[in-house]
């Protein structure tokens, strides 16, 4: 069920990975290092004030849909959500306007702020739609939609680059101009879907009780993951918050994108499976997707660190020397990332109690902002990620813990061993090759890469690591099956 659901996700993985690779090798050539620090800054601002204002409805559309089509009661939970959408994005906009005017920062980055949170509010509207389509499995709709959306906001906003004068503020116009485009293709569907529902103060309020412990639980998490930024472009200036930005981004961005297509997959199906079918049913599906997160994103974390030097070809030189420093340790930071955000949470959204995740944040939050704040004056960039490491490690730990107090997640740790067994055969493959300085970095890259691939992909299927060898022979089955069927 999971392997044809992801599947059917791989035109959103694509656009992911060309709209993600495609920013951080054309804006750091396109842009200088300042330009991208501002760019950097004003994307994790963006993120922040979108969880903070807007992301509890996303996670209610995404938990309840599947109940309100249990309950036959579709229209008037689509209608609640929109409303309520409507009257956040117009006080949220208004509220964050206030505070950009009072802030103490220069009118340069107030432009770029205020591009950016507009894009951000018009954003819930779509949001909203991409999640109801998730929910209710029609997958076609959302990728297409999804896609499209994510293409054209890249392209757009790269052409204003070339064209105006707008450059750090042209990728936000972007996604302006594409959410409106596919807003105006969407928007009537889901009014379609909302005829004859009325807007219920009762399921608002049960959607928002639900939904604000995660946006203070996200909150939490990209403080975790972000607010270093803000350090260190405070202490070393927006230069050095662009070099390491290009390095994390490179890295972890490269991780979360897997984490995110097999999320998309596997998360609508738990959920249906635990409001129509039980507890048990979802633990089934959710073994089966920490297997199969650990076995594509374990050996991808170890690419990026075996290749960090290599893959850095892709970033402009105002950025390439300090970011490649920090990319192999930053792919182990991904991972720990990665399993907190799109595995251990999941133990908080089925079992409802989203406010826990909130508190097992808190911790690592604190220690993090310590971290950055004693070891970035002592060793620069590499204080920043020396921090994020740590701070990673601890929020799993707790993550985990405190999750399974509240729903039986399973913790594929079988899988886990296998998989690293066949990470370090991975590793000693690419390290006995011999120098190859004289050979051009795309070159060298491609050639570790497939020796690395290689050398996981023998040791996994002989060892059957977290049962891929099964899964691939039970494919092949299914297609001979069909073919001769056929």
């Amino acid at each position: 069920m999971m392997g044809r659901s992801m599947l059917a996700y791989i035109p959103v993985n694509l656009a992911n990975i060309i709209v993600s690779f495609g920013t951080i090798v054309v804006l750091t050539r396109l842009l200088n290092s300042e330009e991208f620090g501002r760019y950097a800054l004003a994307m994790i601002t963006m993120q922040f004030a979108h969880m903070g204002l807007f992301t509890w409805l996303e996670a209610a559309m995404a938990r309840f849909q599947a109940r309100a089509e249990r309950e036959g009661d579709v229209s008037s939970h689509l209608k609640t959500l929109y409303t309520y959408a409507l009257a956040c994005g117009a006080a949220g906009f208004a509220f964050m306007m206030v505070v950009l005017w009072a802030l103490p920062i220069s009118q340069l980055m107030k432009t770029v702020l205020v591009a950016t949170l507009a894009s951000t509010t018009i954003q819930i509207f779509f949001n909203l739609g991409m999640e109801a389509h998730k929910a209710a499995h029609r997958v076609k709709r959302y990728s297409f939609t999804y896609s499209t959306q994510m293409l054209m906001s890249f392209t757009i906003g790269i052409l204003l680059i070339l064209t105006t004068p707008l450059r750090e503020v042209a990728p936000f116009i972007g996604i302006i101009v594409a959410l409106l485009v596919m807003l105006a293709i969407d928007l009537p569907f889901m009014l379609k879907k909302m005829k004859g529902g009325q807007s219920q103060i009762t399921k608002a309020k049960t959607y928002f009780n639900y939904g604000v412990p995660i946006c203070i639980s996200l909150l939490l998490a990209y403080a975790l993951n972000s607010a270093d930024m803000y350090l260190i472009a405070y202490m070393m200036g927006e230069a050095s918050a662009g070099q390491y930005n290009a390095g994390y981004n490179l890295a972890n961005r490269s991780l979360e994108i897997l984490f995110v297509w097999i999320s998309m997959a596997a998360t609508p199906i738990a959920v249906t499976l635990m409001e129509k079918e039980g507890v048990e049913r979802s633990r089934e599906i959710m073994k089966d997707y920490g297997a199969s997160l650990l076995w594509i994103a374990m050996p991808a974390a170890t690419g990026i660190a075996l290749v960090s030097k290599e893959f850095g070809f892709i970033l402009g030189e105002s950025v390439r020397a300090e970011a490649i420093t920090v990319m192999p340790l930053i792919a182990l930071a991904g991972v720990l990332n990665g399993l907190i955000s799109y595995y251990a949470q999941r133990a908080f959204m089925l079992s409802g109690r989203t406010s826990m995740f909130m508190w097992a944040m808190v911790p690592p939050v604190i220690l993090n902002i310590g971290l950055n704040l004693w070891l970035i004056p002592l060793y620069g960039l590499m204080g920043a990620v020396y921090a994020t490491v740590i701070s990673y490690a601890l929020g799993f730990v707790l993550a985990i813990a405190v999750g399974r107090k509240f729903y039986p997640l399973p913790l594929p740790v079988r899988a886990a061993f296998e998989i690293g067994f066949g990470c370090i055969c991975m590793a000693a493959a690419v390290l006995a090759l011999p120098d190859m300085s004289h050979i051009p970095d795309f070159v060298v890259l491609m050639i570790k890469a497939s020796i690395g691939a290689m050398a996981y992909g023998v040791v996994s299927m002989a060892i059957n690591a977290a049962n891929s060898r099964s899964f691939v022979l039970g494919l092949l089955e299914k297609r001979r099956l069909k073919a001769v069927s056929a």
